[in-house]
């Protein structure tokens, strides 16, 4: 075999290592989502790596906005796995309140928040589905009130 040739099998035996490996990572996400989902509502959010290792979160929390759990998956490859999120910005992550975090990372400076921007996400993803489940509960009221008719009743 020429060196080419070589060289070309090597290449392929890469790619295929990356997708063998792209499908167990799948797998892996899909497992966190079950876990995280357990907790409550959930938002996810992600942070390219490009050079530096990039990051995707899973949140949970509860109806209040309260956080009951929630994953984080850090690195370069797909040998990275989703991992208990205990901590963030130097206090444990169980029992904040999502809106405490949105204050205090959209107080910071354009460059620190573009460092937690897959939190920001996820922070933002739990903030918009509770809202839109307080506007389906006032509608839900609303319904009741007028009837079915349209009149109030």
């Amino acid at each position: 075999m020429s060196g080419i040739s070589i060289m070309l099998l090597i290449v392929f035996a890469l790619f295929v290592l990356q997708a063998i490996g792209g499908v167990f990572q799948i797998l892996n996400y899909k497992k966190a989502i079950r876990r995280v989902h357990k907790f409550g509502n959930v938002g996810f959010g992600q942070k390219r790596g490009g050079l530096s290792a990039g990051y995707i979160v899973m949140i949970a929390c509860d109806q209040n906005g309260t956080i009951t759990g929630g994953e984080i998956m850090k690195g370069f490859s797909f040998l990275a796995r989703f991992r208990p999120w205990k901590s963030f910005l130097g206090r444990d992550v169980m029992g904040e309140s999502i809106y405490s975090y949105l204050d205090e990372l959209h107080q910071m400076d354009k460059k620190k928040r573009k460092r937690y921007k897959g939190y920001i996400n996820a922070l933002e993803a739990l903030d918009q589905r509770l809202n839109r489940k307080e506007e389906e509960q006032d509608t839900g009221e609303e319904t009741k009130l007028l009837g079915t008719t349209g009149r109030a009743v």
